[in-house]
């Protein structure tokens, strides 16, 4: 490279690297109160299988998320939230900048691959929170592009590599576990067209893909998933998730709609029109990748960012092989004009992020509309939390956690349901009383329930304040706070 593109590449880093950390939510979200609780647990009795947040008892919990969770404590011990929050930062600033480089590897193309940065990013900018999503999502990138060019090259370090990110994924994030093996599965695919003898379509690039090192990393990060302490989990937790009673109301397990992810169908649309009116052929692996997530996207939200992230990138190849087969470049476009639109595209980049940025700052770390914030500080310094047994809200169970008071039930909606503790029913029923299909007494004698911590116009909350048997004894604008009287 001469010096003006790596100046280029030097200005459009610096500016992405502020658009990461414009688009950083400042305000906390549900996993990382537990994360910090679960982290704490983990470093004083080890990855245990019983679950000690909530005052429920016997339920198995198994930790797939051991050392993020340790890590985020650690940080919020010695750093508090601002740590948490600076270590996010980095996190997404390292994921942007990492998936540019990859696109501009590919691509050859510094603005078109600084502006398809910008858009995905901005796209996934939902999973930059301190939830281990932030990190896995990290790994499944470079994964990707180690796979690559393990293929390209056929050097065997690239299958070291690839090894170890796989046991960092097992220890940081083993519930999407699977997802590694879904990696390497289009290379497969292509092989075997390969010696199917179809590689002479219109559309479609079958390469002769060397097979073995992919074979042999499919093999042994198996085994490995079978020694790690978790035990077959990594291989379960997800498909338990997908197949319980969770994905009925969790926005991020349900699937994707039209009406809110225009942008998902959109680029969608476009692939299948490049293939269909232009000339332009498709990698196998990269039809199959964008397939594929597409596919998994249409059964749950959640996994929208991995076509985003991973698709992503096989769609902007597609993209730039379609601008390259019909010779397309702005050359019509005088050069000092293309410079003034570049200068513009980067002001009002750093204008937009900054503005984001400084907004963001603004904002406190909880927001006290959905967390009970004073009620649980009013708990902590007027009830014996040792011993109450409290109903609470899913949504805010992990701040209780936070605090030092067992829950009900948190956002960890799997270990709540049969899928991951035989004969439990906690998210169940938790469910059939908040949305008014079964009496609120019927749940609370069954778990001799003694408090309850609710939003104020919720059903449930509009009934126990006429039921004689339940003494308010918290009022806020947004949330309540009931006892049993007999349990005086």
């Amino acid at each position: 490279m001469n010096k003006k593109d790596i100046l280029i590449h030097i200005v459009q880093i610096l500016i992405l690297i502020i658009f990461m950390c414009s688009i950083v939510n400042k305000e906390f979200q549900n996993d990382t109160y537990f994360t910090i609780a679960i982290g704490e647990q983990v470093l004083e009795h080890g990855i245990e299988k019983e679950e000690k947040l909530v005052w429920h008892k016997g339920l198995e919990y198994t930790n797939s998320r051991w050392l993020f969770d340790s890590t985020i404590y650690t940080i919020n011990k010695y750093l508090g939230f601002t740590g948490i929050y600076g270590f996010v930062m980095i996190l997404a600033v390292i994921q942007g900048v990492i998936w540019y480089l990859i696109v501009n590897k590919i691509t050859k193309k510094k603005i078109f691959s600084f502006v398809s940065t910008l858009c995905t990013m901005y796209l996934s900018n939902y999973m930059f929170f301190a939830r281990a999503q932030i990190i896995s999502f990290l790994i499944f990138i470079i994964e990707f592009y180690i796979i690559e060019k393990l293929i390209e090259t056929n050097k065997y370090r690239y299958s070291v590599i690839l090894i170890l990110l796989a046991i960092l994924l097992m220890n940081v994030h083993a519930s999407v576990f699977p997802v590694h093996f879904v990696l390497y599965l289009p290379y497969v695919a292509e092989y075997i067209l390969y010696l199917l003898k179809l590689n002479k379509s219109d559309k479609l690039i079958v390469r002769n893909i060397n097979i073995k090192p992919i074979i042999i990393i499919i093999i042994i990060t198996i085994l490995l998933g079978f020694c790690m302490p978790k035990g077959i989990s990594p291989y379960t937790d997800m498909f338990k998730v997908v197949g319980g009673i969770s994905t009925e109301f969790i926005d991020e397990l349900q699937p994707i709609t039209i009406d809110t992810n225009v942008l998902f169908w959109g680029s969608l649309i476009m692939c299948i029109s490049i293939l269909i009116f232009t000339k332009t052929k498709i990698r196998v692996s990269d039809g199959l990748f964008i397939l594929g997530f597409a596919l998994m996207s249409l059964s749950a939200l959640r996994c929208v960012y991995f076509y985003y992230l991973i698709a992503g990138i096989c769609i902007v190849r597609l993209i730039n092989d379609c601008l390259e087969e019909y010779n397309f470049s702005f050359d019509f476009i005088n050069n000092k004009v293309k410079k003034y639109i570049l200068m513009m595209i980067y002001i009002a980049v750093i204008i937009i992020s900054i503005r984001n940025l400084f907004a963001n700052l603004r904002k406190d770390y909880i927001n006290t509309i959905e967390y009970p914030v004073s009620a649980t500080q009013y708990i902590i310094e007027n009830c014996d939390t040792s011993n109450m047994r409290i109903f609470n809200h899913f949504n805010f169970g992990s701040y209780l956690e936070f605090k030092g008071i067992k829950a009900f039930i948190d956002s960890r909606s799997g270990i709540f349901t049969e899928e991951f503790n035989e004969g439990v029913t906690i998210l169940e029923d938790w469910i059939n009383v908040v949305e008014g299909r079964e009496n609120y007494n019927t749940l609370f004698n069954k778990y001799n329930i003694t408090h309850a911590l609710l939003y104020n116009d919720e059903i449930i909350s509009l009934y126990i304040g006429t039921d004689p048997n339940w003494n308010l004894i918290y009022q806020d604008d947004i949330f309540v706070i009931y006892e049993r009287i007999e349990d005086k």
